[in-house]
């Protein structure tokens, strides 16, 4: 899998679809440590949670975006609370922010 960045996406706002991932984030390591549910990835830096999807399947490249944490399949962030990738605390607050 390689991340390739999608010039048609917007300046960054989480939550918020077509929207780039911010400055600062590694797009690469996180669609590595990313978890498949049905044809998107979903990962999280501790505080943000980013799907992506394949936009070529023959090179296996993908390109992502900040999502909102109630977009995030349930079955994912029990998995990411469980492995300590994020905590209780901040899942609540940015569900309740991206209401």
């Amino acid at each position: 899998m390689e991340y390739e960045a999608n010039p048609k996406h917007k300046r960054p706002s989480p939550g918020k679809h077509g929207s780039i991932c911010p400055r600062g984030v590694d797009a690469q390591r996180l669609l590595d440590d990313s978890i498949l549910d049905g044809r998107k990835r979903y990962a999280t830096d501790g505080l943000e949670a980013f799907c992506a999807q394949c936009h070529d399947r023959d090179a296996d490249l993908w390109h992502g975006y900040p999502i909102g944490w109630n977009e995030v399949p349930p079955r994912i962030v029990k998995e990411w609370l469980e492995k300590g990738r994020v905590d209780r605390r901040t899942v609540r607050r940015q569900r309740r922010r991206n209401r």
